[in-house]
């Protein structure tokens, strides 16, 4: 972020704070993308799992390979937009952002510990916990941008995403597992996205 872009940020949160009013979340766009993306993930594995697709399933990684290569793309193709976008600077979306990040780690750590434990052990169920641990990170990472930036109504968006975690730890080894995470990138990933999309500023103050 440049100087000059730095100052109409700050111009733009003061605007906002004179006026009583929270700053725009802008991270929307991201969310849309790694929704959709999951989905359509999940949704290929769940169909490869129980023989829908004639995909063998040692050939599984290759649509997380699929997945990792048009995650980095879209999110450098993102960027660019929501840079373009004012509020940067204001405290929501600098929490947003750092959050998210903080919740990227954390699941690529968990996919190297199952990663690891699945080849050592030859335990091929070990990379589901992927699945299950990621909406309990997704739900905290909702909550917090929730509870910093005065956006209570995602909030509701968190507290799915913790059912779904549950739920997913109790079909952890089962099919439906990826069926069910398919499904439920929509509610907590897409729909909130959508909402925060609609909610973007359009324009510099």
């Amino acid at each position: 972020m440049t100087r000059d872009e730095m100052l109409a940020d700050l111009a733009y949160a003061r605007t906002l704070a004179e006026e009583g009013r929270n700053a725009p979340l802008i991270g929307g766009s991201y969310l849309v993308l790694f929704g959709a993306l999951l989905t359509i993930c999940y949704g290929a594995q769940w169909a490869a799992i129980t023989a829908l697709l004639p995909v063998p399933t040692n050939n599984i990684g290759a649509i997380w390979i699929a997945f990792g290569v048009a995650a980095f793309v879209g999110s450098w193709l993102l960027s660019r937009r929501v840079r373009a976008l004012p509020g940067g600077a204001a405290i929501p979306n600098r929490v947003d952002r750092n959050v998210w990040q903080g919740v990227v780690i954390a699941i690529l750590v968990v996919v190297a510990g199952t990663l690891v434990r699945g080849i050592v052990e030859r335990d091929f169920t070990a990379p589901n916990a992927i699945v299950a641990s990621g909406f309990g990170l997704y739900g905290v990472a909702l909550y917090v941008t929730a509870t910093a930036g005065g956006h209570t109504w995602l909030r509701n968006f968190a507290v799915q995403a913790w059912i779904v975690s549950g739920l997913l730890w109790y079909f952890l080894n089962e099919p439906l597992l990826y069926l069910l995470a398919a499904g439920a990138c929509i509610a907590v990933l897409i729909a909130p996205g959508l909402i925060m999309m609609s909610r973007e500023p359009k324009t510099t103050v």
